[in-house]
């Protein structure tokens, strides 16, 4: 049970196993894509396309990785990404590091050209223009280490770990000393030193490496293209992939209805578990056509095939439950549902509350065929929920009154 100071110490590598939910996200979306689609994606080939930057351009972002936040999509619209190294720097852009540094306004108004690209000493232009001048990465700061006070690579990458260190002063107050003299030998002194150890100091302890903002602005690509291109199995991916990102299975489902997906409730005899895709009729000739460019943004899953929730996104119905539930379908009354997987009072309201027994009922509107909002069917189920309960191998069938 070491920290990382103490396996350096003893001369042992420590490796970092960082777990995202995206990328369980992106496998489910494959997977039906393939499924329901008949295209076998293959995320390694993905063409650059200008309607995913567009997409992004908009913050139309909700469900994608890294930059669904709020700060995110305050700062798409203006940076207004157009090319992958821009999705690289918005990743790395909003982060600690850069917004403690005073990075942020900068770089957008040198990006927009509202601003010239400067730098603090000729030195730095190596290392920093193709940030436009303003530090972004740890990679950066070695090489303006490296640049403006001739440390060797290694030095740069003790500097690195020593400003990311929280128990060393003596070892950040050396490092220190041995940049400022490597400045002033090559005639960097004074204001300007100190102006280049603050950024230095600002973005150390947050500042992202650059290979890790490469990988992560391909998952920012790769969830875009999947969401601008397949919407619903988009969708239904990240609902079977929850907990993760910042917005609710709610929010998620009202952004695929805005994208012209339809997504039906839950159903005790059409759902699986998690949520599923299903075509409204026979799929068309080839379902593995896409929206073309000029296809707006309301209507990306219009044609397309629709979601139906899972039943494990009925409150009180876990996963377990769920699948129980789903592997013995068909099912021919709510009794039938009490009786042979062992629903609660408390699960069988909460089935009818969201609709799931609609198909029983022979209920179109709640399986979002017919448009109302079924609340009389769900009453009734609700009713004849309550009755089932009442159901046990000690009472004869058929003598509960109010039963479906």
């Amino acid at each position: 049970q070491w920290d990382k100071d103490d396996c350096a110490a003893a001369g042992l590598v420590k490796f970092d196993l960082l777990g995202l939910g995206m990328l369980e996200a992106l496998h489910h979306t494959l997977d039906l894509v393939a499924e329901h689609h008949g295209v076998e994606v293959d995320l390694a080939t993905l063409d650059q396309e200008e309607a995913v930057y567009r997409m992004l351009c908009r913050a139309d972002s909700i469900g994608v990785f890294q930059v669904e936040s709020r700060a995110q999509m305050g700062t798409l619209p203006r940076l207004k990404p157009r090319s992958f190294y821009d999705l690289v720097v918005e990743v790395a852009l909003i982060r600690p590091g850069p917004i403690q540094g005073g990075s942020v306004h900068p770089y957008i108004r040198r990006r927009n050209g509202r601003e010239p690209v400067t730098y603090l000493h000729p030195l730095l232009e190596k290392s920093l223009s193709k940030t436009l001048g303003i530090p972004l990465f740890q990679e950066q700061l070695m090489q303006m280490a490296i640049d403006v006070a001739g440390f060797t690579p290694a030095e740069a990458d003790q500097l690195r770990q020593a400003m990311g260190s929280k128990r060393s002063r003596e070892r950040m107050g050396q490092m220190r000393a041995r940049l400022f003299a490597g400045m002033a030998e090559r005639g960097i002194v004074g204001d300007i030193a100190d102006q280049i150890w603050e950024k230095l100091a600002a973005f150390a302890n947050y500042g992202f490496p650059e290979s890790h903002s490469v990988s992560f602005a391909y998952l920012v690509y790769t969830s875009s293209w999947l969401k601008r291109y397949y919407p619903a199995a988009f969708c239904a991916a990240l609902l079977n992939a929850q907990p993760m990102g910042f917005y609710s299975p709610h929010t998620l489902v009202g952004d695929a209805r805005r994208h012209g997906v339809e997504v039906f409730t839950p159903d005790i005899n059409l759902s699986a578990a998690g949520a599923t895709l299903e075509w409204l009729g026979a799929p068309p000739d080839d379902p593995g056509l896409r929206p073309g460019v000029g296809v707006p943004p309301a209507e990306w899953g219009v044609g397309g095939p629709a979601v139906r929730l899972g039943l494990g996104s009925v409150r009180l119905v876990g996963e377990d439950l769920a699948e129980k539930i789903a592997a013995g379908r068909p099912w021919r009354s709510i009794v039938a549902v009490k009786g042979r997987s062992g629903c609660t009072i408390g699960v069988l309201e909460a089935l009818a509350t969201a609709g799931a027994f609609a198909s029983l009922l022979g209920d179109r509107s709640e399986q979002g065929v017919d448009g109302n909002d079924g609340r009389s069917s769900r009453r009734t189920a609700l009713w004849a929920a309550g009755a089932a309960s009442q159901a046990s191998d000690t009472r004869l069938e058929g003598i509960i009154s109010g039963v479906r």
